[in-house]
């Protein structure tokens, strides 16, 4: 036995030795029922692992900043909306609030970056039809172009309240997938109607509703919205690390061990 492999087995010895008796009698309990890894039902009763064919429009990719990827899955800085796979470029198109070009855009991924280290986890509006799915990207597409909001102040899902708010026109990424959710009752055709786009009375993704924060501003962040049980459920595409922190935890444990193999085995 290698050093490295020594290494690793301490540092697994010391984690299992930190649970508490009752946590480390659970995962004996749960090793013993249950041979097959399962996902934990009360953390994310509702998370599974589609392939990513099973992707479907309206659904919400939760990106990890490129400087980190999974060796710290739980931050997630960024969130699109999926609005169809392009077969002539064989590539999934989102619409995103982005810092990059400063605007709300498209932005195309491969299925090798969807399943990589930078992305996940994936979620879906569980009330959603799929009229309200269409309508929410509907949204998403009418503000193509507009500027991204680089101040986080106060969320607002009325483009045209300019008068009340001056970032009402602007999107930061996860105003603008609230905003397509809260909008998702209207059908925004290409054509304004003659009295103009009804907003708002749509499915509120923000758990917190519309209560300040510290700072006595009413924002939506990335991370409120993957949270949100009651509206959200998240899944995964095979990116096998992300997943750690909502899976059970013999499978966690799992999933960690063959990440310190790897990571020992590089140097």
């Amino acid at each position: 036995m290698n050093q490295k492999r020594i290494v690793t087995i301490i540092l697994l010895v010391l984690f299992t030795s930190m649970l508490h008796p009752t946590t480390f009698a659970a995962l004996q309990q749960i090793s013993l029922s249950n041979p097959q890894p399962q996902i934990c039902s009360i953390q994310t009763p509702e998370s599974t692992n589609p392939s990513i064919s099973e992707l479907q429009p309206g659904d919400i990719a939760f990106k990890h900043p490129d400087v980190f990827p999974d060796y710290l899955p739980t931050i997630i800085d960024h969130c699109l909306i999926f609005v169809e796979y392009d077969h002539i470029t064989q590539k999934y198109l989102f619409i995103e609030a982005s810092i990059s070009g400063s605007r709300v855009r498209y932005r195309y991924e491969t299925e090798e970056a969807l399943k990589g280290e930078f992305y996940g986890p994936f979620a879906r509006v569980k009330s959603a039809t799929e009229t309200q799915k269409q309508n929410a990207i509907a949204f998403a597409k009418t503000q193509l172009g507009t500027s991204f909001q680089g101040e986080w102040v106060n969320k607002n899902h009325n483009p045209k309240d300019i008068k009340n708010d001056e970032y009402a026109d602007e999107w930061y990424c996860s105003e603008l997938i609230w905003a397509a959710y809260y909008n998702c009752n209207n059908s925004f055709p290409d054509q304004e109607p003659e009295n103009g786009y009804i907003f708002g009375e749509g499915i509120d993704l923000d758990p917190n509703g519309w209560n300040p924060d510290f700072m006595n501003y009413t924002v939506i962040r990335p991370k409120e919205i993957a949270r949100n049980r009651k509206n959200i459920q998240l899944f995964y595409l095979d990116n096998w690390f992300n997943s750690t922190t909502h899976y059970d935890p013999i499978t966690t444990l799992f999933k960690i061990t063959q990440h310190l193999l790897f990571y020992t085995s590089q140097f």
